[in-house]
């Protein structure tokens, strides 16, 4: 059999495969939980209090909690939301690799990633972290496709995921305005700039809905600032009277003291003291801050630390319970429990960026596919700042959607190394990133991008006027 008719078989049974795989992780998915028992927090309460301001959780999560009100319904929904959203989102992100074989594998990772307990775990548990989960799966498919694709219809995709998304959470609303500064520079690119400045505004305008409604109560930020000077000022001597110096109580150590002795959390028994509370809920956030200003090393150090960094790598299965379908050795690569694999997930993530980065230099079709897939990370660097210096400790949880959406965007930049990345505009980049060719004593951009352009109909939810790039004669595995 000649590669052109195996080429040709695996197009006419790409659908079919593509619908299988989604069909398989939608019923694994659903089936790593159903029938287990429902976890319930002490903060699970919480989620059922709908509230458009006042409220201690964000409305995008109150809202379903508050209208099925059983605890069984609300899992059982958060599985299937979670199905369906992971099986779009891979299929949105899946379409823009060129090559079939890689587009196929690249959907079998994501399925997998979709399946490993720190995600399905949360299926059944009463907080965030699920909606969270599939929410920013959306989100980065739909960014992804914004990159390279920028239309009518990925600028409403990127705008009404976003919106649901921001208002999930509040360290979401606040990095929904980082991303929308992303994608304002994005616009800065002649191809974008038609929809990203009107997306990118009103994203920024949600961010700021969404610090509103995060200042409509203090209980959160309060408990926040208490497990800071738990975690990290009262358990060091220096930093503790830096802090001192400018106003803190000196009874932090006693109260500590006191906590253990009852057994009670000691933040929230820093949060009941006559002295300590106010000062937590007054002065903590300025001195905090300046802190921070006069401590770069603490500020930038922090975040990447063991503590931190290695939580976020590690992931946790600690907050639900889940039936194992995956083998393993499957899970471990993706969240990596040793020092060497995780520094091995370190180094795989840093060679794939310098990849897209060397294929960007010659690939006008890939510098889309790596503004996409770059801007994600930072996004996911970000909230690796954001959470540490607002948050105490349960990193693992807490930095778990946005660390979820930052593997599925360097498996989908991979992908799009070794098989192709097509877009609306003027490039088709397919192929390996490292095939050139040689014209002249120079390099040149792959073959693809130097494909004959000829004037096509614009793809649906496109700009008009978007040039359509054809396969041309002989060629195989080009949408």
């Amino acid at each position: 059999m000649t590669t052109g008719a195996a080429g040709g078989r695996l197009a006419r049974s790409a659908p079919w495969a593509t619908g299988m795989i989604l069909v398989l992780f939608a019923g694994l998915r659903v089936l790593a939980t159903v029938g287990l028992p429902v976890s319930v927090w002490p903060d699970s309460a919480s989620y059922f209090d709908f509230r458009l301001w006042g409220g201690v959780r964000f409305p995008v999560v109150t809202a379903p909690y508050a209208l099925l009100g059983d605890p069984a319904a609300v899992v059982g929904v958060q599985a299937v939301v979670g199905a369906v959203a992971w099986s779009l989102g891979l299929l949105v992100t899946a379409r823009l690799v060129t090559a079939l074989g890689v587009r196929l594998v690249f959907l079998l990772l994501g399925c997998a990633l979709g399946l490993t307990p720190p995600v399905t775990t949360f299926d059944r548990a009463l907080l965030s972290e699920s909606f969270a989960i599939s929410l920013t799966v959306l989100l980065v498919a739909m960014l992804l496709h914004f990159a390279c694709r920028p239309g009518r219809t990925a600028a409403a995709g990127v705008l009404g995921v976003g919106v649901l998304w921001g208002l999930a959470r509040p360290s979401q609303a606040l990095l929904l305005g980082f991303a929308a500064a992303l994608l304002a520079a994005l616009g800065s690119v002649r191809s974008h700039r038609r929809w990203a400045w009107p997306v990118a505004a009103a994203l920024a305008a949600v961010a700021v809905v969404g610090g509103l409604l995060a200042s409509s109560t203090s209980q959160v930020q309060e408990y926040n600032s208490a497990q800071i000077v738990v975690q990290r000022v009262l358990t060091d001597d220096e930093r503790s009277g830096w802090f001192e110096a400018r106003g803190m109580p000196d009874t932090g150590a006693a109260l500590l003291a006191t906590a253990a002795s009852r057994f009670r959390d000691p933040a929230v028994e820093l949060q009941d003291d006559p002295r300590f509370g106010p000062w937590l809920r007054n002065g903590f956030t300025g001195v905090y801050l300046r802190y921070l200003l006069s401590h770069p090393g603490y500020a930038v150090g922090q975040p990447l630390s063991q503590d931190t960094t290695a939580r976020a790598l590690v992931g946790t299965d600690e907050y639900g319970s889940a039936r194992a379908v995956l083998p393993g050795p499957v899970v471990e690569v993706f969240w990596p429990r040793s020092y060497p694999a995780r520094l091995a997930a370190v180094v795989v993530a840093l060679v794939v960026l310098a990849a897209g980065v060397a294929a960007a230099v010659g690939s006008p079709g890939r510098r889309r596919a790596l503004a996409g897939a770059g801007g994600v990370l930072l996004v996911a660097m970000a909230n690796l700042v954001l959470v540490t210096h607002t948050a105490g400790w349960e990193y693992e949880r807490l930095l778990l959607p946005v660390g979820v959406g930052a593997r599925l965007a360097l498996i989908w930049l991979t992908a799009t190394l070794l098989g192709g990345v097509t877009v609306s505009g003027r490039v088709a980049s397919a192929g390996p990133a490292w095939r050139w060719r040689r014209r002249g004593a120079g390099r040149t951009a792959p073959a693809a991008d130097r494909a004959p352009r000829t004037p096509g109909p614009a793809a649906p939810g496109d700009s008009p006027g978007a040039i359509a790039v054809g396969p041309g004669p002989g060629r195989s595995g080009t949408p």
